[in-house]
């Protein structure tokens, strides 16, 4: 699938100056750590470079943002006319959200699911790797001839950490933790980079969480646990989408889960189906069913509000399972 080599990457960033970097809606600590990593490296070679996605960086997140959560067209200099796009954990046109019309824009793009629906000039996927940001990481590496600077090793490393959930996940390779390990002599902060992502939460996000797990139901003999959270429940108990972040992990604990499915309504109506695989079944493919994707582990998809419970029955039914 890939049309360019990592040194071909690093000699075309060379080459351009004005550039935007690209976040999928909804980001994530992947997609962050990833996205401003490129940011920061291209700045340091004397380029422009900006951070641009359709949604809200969540505020668990912010710690890598510098506490700035906006990243929208809008924000952009007056004036400044990107000459190159980029996207860094995108899987697929749908995922730039309300940004799609950029999506064929894009002169690359930097992935690592195996799902991905290819959209730019060149790209460079890398379904083994246990994150974009282990990708990313070699390019940077390159471009900087290995004298990586904290900033941008911490980003990595959240990145990383992120994406094999604190290195338990199966995508997690001996490379992911080679790489961790050069981030760390690189200066990484890991132990206050874990605790901001696994350990530190909102009230609201407790309250989501809390929420979920009275609310959880256990299918196919206690194989699958699913919920559902609608406008109407985050309002009355207080909590927003991006409290809910850390559900689908929170569902998927109880003994003998294979199959965690969460299923939470956007603001506009419609729903966005998350799935985590602990076994054989690749829910990549069953959320491909429904114009979705991802990992085998770990993928979702978005579906109308009339469709959310068929939908799920339909994935119930293709994990098949016996009740």
């Amino acid at each position: 699938m890939n049309n360019i080599t990592v040194m071909g990457i690093c000699k075309m960033l060379q080459q351009k100056n004005n550039f935007l970097v690209f976040m999928h809606e909804n980001p994530d600590a992947d997609a962050v750590g990833s996205c401003f990593a490129l940011v920061y490296t291209l700045r340091k070679l004397g380029k422009t470079a900006y951070p641009v996605c359709c949604d809200r960086v969540p505020s668990s997140l912010s710690f890598m943002t510098e506490g700035k959560r906006e990243f929208g067209i809008d924000d952009l200099p007056d004036g400044f006319i990107p000459e190159f796009l980029m996207s860094a954990d995108v899987a697929s046109p749908g995922q730039f959200g309300a940004l799609k019309s950029y999506a064929t824009k894009v002169n690359l793009a930097l992935d690592h699911h195996a799902t991905h629906e290819r959209f730019a000039k060149y790209l460079y996927v890398e379904p083994k790797a246990g994150a974009c940001a282990e990708i990313v990481y070699k390019i940077i590496n390159n471009l900087l001839s290995g004298n990586i600077p904290e900033e941008i090793a911490s980003l990595l490393y959240a990145g990383l950490a992120a994406d094999t959930g604190g290195f338990r996940y199966a995508n997690t390779t001996p490379i992911t933790h080679k790489v961790a390990a050069k981030l760390i002599e690189h200066g990484a902060n890991h132990a206050q980079i874990c605790r901001n992502l696994f350990e530190c939460k909102s009230k609201s996000a407790l309250a989501a969480e809390a929420f979920a797990m009275e609310h959880v139901k256990y299918l196919c003999g206690g194989k699958i646990t699913y919920v559902k959270i609608n406008l109407a429940d985050k309002h009355s108990h207080g909590f927003e989408d991006e409290d809910t972040y850390d559900v689908i992990n929170v569902i998927r604990r109880a003994d003998g889960v294979k199959i965690a499915i969460f299923a939470r309504e956007k603001d506009d109506g419609s729903y966005k189906i998350s799935t985590r695989s602990s076994c054989e079944i690749d829910v990549a493919k069953i959320c491909g069913i429904f114009g979705g994707g991802g990992h085998s582990g770990a993928a979702g998809c978005s579906v109308a509000p009339d469709m959310v419970d068929s939908a799920v029955e339909r994935i119930v039914k293709e994990c098949g399972f016996n009740d």
